[in-house]
């Protein structure tokens, strides 16, 4: 979006034409468009086209890369007339305009293309597995989401008004030119993974340390956009403190410092925008993703190789996790749940066939969630085979205890290794 907001800035207001002026707009709404056919295509699934649509995917991001880094290039050139040229040449300056937003149209289109889907995809997300569809849970979802691509047309929005309001053509060109880089770079260490996986080039070992890089560090390119927003915050603020020059009257003068103190303001806007996405990208990311706080093994009677567990020490419908370490040292862990419905009880291991030993956890007061997969159980088919449900065993109720022989949690062992 940053670097949205600096294109749509500098193509659209150079340009004198209206129709011209909205190419780079119209840009991005066909961009958006074709996100949103990608991923109707990719939800209808017709047969054969998950594999298809993987390979287009990983050329789109050679393609994009390709297109940012002539797109910089471009920048960089005209960079280099804008300073060399010792007069203003029309002529030359209209020709890197419109080299440059022939690339740039087809470098929004194609980004977008392949950036809307994934976005669209969080909205079948708001509904987990076992919830009802309208919940509060959903509503959260729904509401973050919201959020979420509010913050980054405000960003956009922020931008587009600083980057416009910077005074000469060198300046907004500059600016320009390092937003394209870093995108060309983000995009660049992208295709080497997608270049690999096409089979394309060789996993030598540098390109294997380029691959793991990116995936540990996931948002150094949004870090590098937003220090490029905080560079030209500072250089607003900084150039924009009071105006220069003669005024012919007072009016003018009243005028240019409202003009200033706006062109401030949108520099303050972007830092803060700028600031909610580290936020959110730091700080919210870390609790959204953060292992949730490990249940801590009960205490429970063992006499003749059977575990006795009173009913009143689970029958309070949380979640009750016990650990039984077998002869071969391998730590089994299983659990017991409260069903809500009449007095029955889930028994089963903290480990499912799908999810192997992940285990579960108690999200609330009434949820058992699958650490690996998020998804909620039922708990009144706790105790049953099937899906990410625990693992079930023997185990016998009566006399207001539960017993568990130990030779069923032994012949679960090699789960736990």
């Amino acid at each position: 979006m940053f670097f949205l907001g600096i294109a749509f800035s500098y193509f659209a207001r150079k340009s004198g034409n209206k129709f011209r002026s909205r190419i780079i707009y119209l840009a991005a709404i066909l961009g958006i468009i074709s996100g949103f056919v990608i991923f109707g295509i990719r939800m209808n699934n017709p047969k054969g086209t998950n594999l298809l649509l993987l390979a287009f995917n990983r050329k789109l991001i050679i393609f994009i890369a390709g297109t940012a880094i002539i797109s910089s290039a471009l920048a960089l050139l005209n960079l280099i007339r804008a300073f060399v040229s010792k007069r203003n040449n029309n002529f030359l300056s209209e020709i890197f305009y419109y080299t440059q937003l022939f690339v740039a149209v087809i470098l929004v289109v194609s980004s977008l293309m392949y950036l809307i889907p994934p976005v669209i995809q969080f909205t079948r997300e708001f509904v987990y597995f076992g919830e009802a569809g309208i919940s509060t849970n959903a509503m959260l979802r729904a509401l973050g989401f919201a959020i979420g691509i509010f913050v980054c047309l405000l960003l956009l929005l922020s931008s587009y008004k600083v980057h416009a309001s910077l005074e000469t053509e060198i300046q907004k060109i500059t600016f320009l030119f390092l937003s394209t880089g870093a995108f060309a770079l983000e995009f660049l260490a992208a295709s080497i993974s997608a270049l690999q996986r096409l089979k394309l080039i060789p996993l030598t070992d540098n390109i294997f340390k380029i691959m793991i890089w990116r995936g540990e560090n996931p948002n150094a390119f949004l870090y590098l956009q937003l220090a490029l927003g905080v560079l030209m915050f500072v250089f607003v603020i900084i150039t924009h403190i009071k105006p220069k020059g003669i005024f012919a009257n007072k009016a003018l003068l009243r005028k240019e410092k409202a003009r200033l103190r706006d062109c401030r303001r949108w520099s303050w806007s972007l830092c803060v925008f700028g600031a909610i996405v580290v936020f959110i990208v730091v700080v919210v990311h870390y609790y959204d993703t953060k292992p949730p706080a490990e249940i801590q093994p009960e205490s429970y009677e063992i006499s003749e190789n059977i575990i006795s567990i009173p009913l009143s020490q689970v029958s309070d419908g949380h979640l009750h996790k016990f650990s039984y370490v077998t002869p071969n040292n391998f730590d089994v862990r299983f659990l017991i749940v409260k069903k809500p419905a009449g007095t029955a009880y889930g028994v089963g291991l903290d480990a499912c066939e799908i999810c192997g030993i992940a285990g579960y956890y108690e999200r609330g007061n009434e949820e058992v969630v699958c650490r690996r997969c998020d998804v909620v159980m039922n708990k009144n088919t706790i105790g049953f085979k099937g899906g990410c449900n625990p693992i079930p065993f023997d185990y016998e109720v009566k006399n207001a205890k539960i017993y568990i022989d130990v030779k069923n949690l032994i012949e679960h062992e090699r789960r736990f290794k």
